[in-house]
């Protein structure tokens, strides 16, 4: 019976042995495990902000990348190119993308409102403003 119980404890003590920490494990492995749970989730549309790791940049230039949704959008005043949907045009069609944003084609102007007019005294012919 002493036996019994001699062998019984002897077994135990090996296999809880086998869960002790392992205190020479590999770190580069743990830091690799952090690092990916604290990247942002982006989706298909954009990839993670190598400078900023809680920000995506959408992987289309000039579209801006909305968290909430996950995916890739235009600014409010574009939308996506009917021909090309990786690129955004002006809404406006008297209105061209210049450098990221929509500014009033050849020689009209925005008025109080945005829209692109021509001066007061002058006529439209086209993208250019003539006078009377």
């Amino acid at each position: 019976m002493l036996l019994k119980h001699f062998l019984l404890g002897a077994l135990l003590a090996l296999s809880s042995v086998a869960a002790l920490p392992n205190p020479e494990a590999d770190l580069h492995d743990v830091e690799a495990r952090d690092d990916k749970h604290h990247r942002p989730r982006c989706g298909k549309d954009a990839d993670p902000d190598p400078m900023d790791k809680h920000k995506c940049i959408c992987k289309d230039k000039g579209k801006e990348f909305d968290p909430e949704h996950k995916i890739c959008r235009c600014p409010k005043d574009q939308m996506e190119d009917r021909h090309d949907p990786h690129k955004c045009v002006c809404k406006d069609q008297d209105k061209e993308l210049v450098m990221g944003v929509c500014k009033c084609k050849g020689d009209l102007k925005p008025n109080k409102h945005g829209e692109c007019r021509c001066p007061k005294g002058t006529r439209r012919h086209g993208d250019k403003c003539k006078r009377h």
